[in-house]
């Protein structure tokens, strides 16, 4: 029997009185009702309610209407639905109204009341059985078209529903083909937006004591202690966290309750197979756990979870509140819908490039173990220890991977615009960086930075010319500010910390911070292979131009470079390096005579954008959120502003990415005669449908100015006589005559970078 909450009960009548509205009106299929709950509320109860009253009430409420029953297909990523299924299997064990299956159990069609469990990957293969035509005609197009010929209407139930926004067409597809006349959107953080949605707060769910009253980021962190333990910064947070889950323990054996709070302890890589620091990390952990606190696999204490398969120990019975293991040790494997309510304390090993928690780490110990809080407040509160190195923490959606990196996802009214790009075939053969990269970097350093090994005491001057370009220069150590006592709500949330503690880093850890910071800034280019190229570039760098050699000079390079405040400098010298370099194979590849690849270009579904970007409150763009990159030009940030502003006239539009495949191109031909790719700015979508491609510049600021634009011009020549369609564009300045400032272009070709006569000026609004 189901017993609901207050505000649950709220909920349900809401998402059914938002079903019963869809359901029975004559309007379109595939109509979006969403539930936003936070995680521990209980949405799969949720849920099974209202689908329980759905099939009860439907046939009285839909008298009259072309189908008077109703059947359910809930889809699921990962292996999260056959654990719905078999909470449903438990809780309607005595329930007549609904019947949970699985694919195999349906015979012809789906029967009032039915809920079609299946996961939704496998399903969206072509290769898998429930798609492909096979002798017995059993598939899913044949059960959804046998249920709708019986007078069955579909509902389908899209658990953690924001999942699917990033599997873009496939995922529409699926949902093309179920055809359902409901889609319920469920998620504590949706990406799909509906005038039917239903929102859960979270703090009802802490008022009914279903959930922790808030988490603790890093609780009574002291590099002082460190330093007198003589542990590593890694060992020290094991012990802190060992410590909280010691108190926990005791603070409920004195109130006698059976519950033995468990330590969640995640390794650092989040990748599907074990990574060489994956096992490092892994025997480090496992000796610090056995030798120092006793916590082993033969003792039962310990427990293990890995998402590659070969280990997997101590599971069994896990998630009972007084199952004796104290520490799981694990990697992606329990990130997405694991349910264990005693998990208390969360210590996390993170990769350099990691930026923010999932609201999945969170929830992962938000639930209360007996569904009520405790008049000891230790126990209402969540606990995550982690070498974070971030003033402030961000707390976001969440994704199939544990930790995200700065991640943006296409917009879900974006139609396809499917227009011909170019790439330079040559470049797939490799995608590396090579031999070369070494002098791009040093010509990069040459010219941006002004250091030379001509003339003089070069070392010396190198020397002075780096403290004006970096923060510091004689760096003794390094230290890792890690955030300490911040307190999350364990929503999607920025929260800034007031209190960090330091911690130093020896010799080898440097080492492989450096690694690290090498790896993160390759770019697009393989990390395995390039980042040993990227490290050794640097290295040379350094002793070239400044005499820092081997040895305690390579620690002194490592140090400078790793300086917090020194490393957006080296990221972007990198990033203007990697653009040389790509520049440089291009030229290579096209003396060479290799082909240009054309293809079809769309704005990608995701894209992942380094620390060099900076996101922005910009809701006209293509893809969710907006990342500008730190060093936008000015007309490139003008432009931006620009159309964000005209955004009634506006679909979306899209900045464009460089020197990748996924980025649009242009062929054209440079002043010096060699042919090359021209990445244009600005892809726009106008609300007419017009496409805009513009490349914004300043008049003279650049020496292929009139033949990017005349490239341009020609390509959406043949756009339009290939289309009959509208596609305007082409190299666009701004022009502040009369004190407001506009935008200029020519769509004709031009023979002037200087001349603006008779260009022009782009207003959106005019193609309303």
């Amino acid at each position: 029997m189901i017993v609901l909450k207050p505000y649950q009960e709220k909920a349900v009548a809401g998402l059914l009185e938002n079903a019963f509205d869809i359901l029975l009106t004559s309007g379109a299929r595939r109509q979006k009702m969403v539930f936003k709950a936070p995680t521990g509320s209980g949405k799969t109860l949720m849920m099974a309610d209202l689908m329980r009253r759905l099939t009860r009430e439907f046939p009285q409420r839909a008298i009259g209407y072309p189908r008077s029953q109703v059947a359910f297909v809930w889809l699921a990523p990962n292996q999260l639905h056959t654990q719905s299924y078999e909470r449903f299997r438990a809780g309607f064990a005595d329930d007549q109204t609904l019947r949970p299956v699985q694919f195999e159990d349906v015979q012809n069609h789906l029967m009032p009341g039915d809920v079609l469990f299946l996961n939704w990957q496998s399903v969206s293969r072509d290769s898998n059985l429930y798609i492909r035509q096979n002798e017995h005609d059993r598939t899913l197009q044949q059960y959804i078209n046998h249920t709708i010929g019986e007078g069955t209407e579909l509902v389908v139930v899209l658990d953690e529903a924001h999942l699917f926004a990033t599997k873009g067409k496939r995922a529409q597809e699926l949902l093309d083909l179920i055809q359902a006349k409901l889609e319920i959107d469920v998620s504590a953080t949706p990406f799909f937006k509906s005038d039917y949605t239903i929102v859960v707060q979270r703090a009802k769910v802490v008022d009914a004591q279903m959930i922790k009253k808030q988490v603790l980021l890093n609780p009574d962190l002291d590099a002082t202690e460190q330093k007198q333990l003589a542990v590593s910064l890694d060992e020290y947070l094991l012990t802190k966290a060992l410590a909280r889950l010691g108190e926990l323990k005791t603070a409920y054996q004195k109130l006698d309750v059976p519950v033995n709070p468990l330590l969640l302890i995640q390794l650092p890589n989040d990748t599907a197979t074990m990574s060489s620091d994956d096992v490092a990390i892994r025997n480090e952990v496992t000796n610090w756990l056995g030798t120092t606190h006793g916590i082993t696999t033969t003792n039962g204490k310990l427990a293990i979870w890995l998402s590659d398969g070969k280990d997997k120990v101590n599971l069994d019975g896990i998630e009972a509140p007084n199952s004796p293991v104290q520490v799981l040790l694990f990697k992606q494997a329990i990130a997405l819908g694991w349910d264990c309510p005693r998990a208390a304390v969360l210590l996390i090993y993170r990769k350099l490039n990691a930026q923010a928690f999932t609201i999945q780490t969170v929830g992962r110990i938000l639930r209360m173990p007996q569904q009520k809080h405790y008049p000891v407040d230790l126990l209402n509160v969540g606990y995550v220890y982690t070498d974070l190195s971030r003033d402030v923490i961000q707390v976001v959606a969440d994704d199939v991977d544990y930790i995200v990196q700065h991640r943006a996802i296409r917009r879900t009214d974006y139609v396809d615009i499917n227009i011909p790009s170019a790439y330079i075939e040559a470049r797939l053969d490799r995608n590396r960086l090579g031999a070369k990269f070494r002098r791009c970097l040093e010509e990069t350093v040459e010219k941006d930075w002004n250091w030379s090994l001509k003339g003089g005491d070069w070392f010396t001057d190198n020397l002075a010319l780096m403290r004006t370009v970096l923060v510091e220069v004689d760096v003794d150590n390094i230290e890792i500010p890690v955030p300490a006592d911040v307190v999350l709500t364990g929503e999607v949330e920025v929260a800034r910390a007031t209190h960090v503690e330091r911690f130093a880093k020896t010799s080898e850890e440097l080492r492989v911070l450096f690694r690290l910071f090498c790896r993160q800034n390759v770019g697009g280019y393989a990390p395995a292979e390039s980042t040993p190229v990227l490290e050794g570039a640097l290295l040379t760098v350094f002793e070239k131009y400044v005499g820092y050699s081997a040895g305690s000079g390579e620690v002194k390079t490592i140090k400078t470079i790793l300086f917090p405040q020194n490393q957006p400098h080296f990221a972007e010298l990198i990033e203007r390096a990697r653009a040389w370099y790509a520049e440089v194979m291009e030229q290579l590849a096209m003396q060479k005579q290799k082909t240009v690849e054309r293809y079809a270009w769309d704005v990608p579904v995701e894209r992942a954008y380094s620390d060099l970007y900076v996101p922005q409150a910009i809701d006209t763009h293509a893809l969710q959120p907006f990342y500008q990159y730190k060093s936008a030009s000015n007309p490139e940030v003008w432009f931006a502003e620009f159309l964000n502003e005209q955004a009634p006239y506006i679909e979306w539009w899209y900045k464009n990415g460089e020197k990748t495949k996924a980025d649009f191109a242009v062929p054209y031909e440079k002043a010096n005669g060699l042919p090359s790719l021209f990445y244009v700015d600005f892809v726009i979508r106008l609300k007419n449908g017009t496409l805009a491609l513009f490349d914004t510049k300043t008049l003279g600021s650049d020496p292929d100015f009139c033949a990017k634009h005349n490239a341009l011009i020609g390509y959406l020549e043949s756009l339009r006589q290939e289309r009959g369609k509208d596609y305007i564009g082409g190299v666009i300045v701004p022009d502040n005559a009369g004190g407001t400032r506009r935008w200029k272009y020519s769509p004709f070709r031009i023979s002037s970078a200087t001349d603006t006569m008779g260009w022009n000026a782009f207003f959106p609004r005019e193609y309303n």
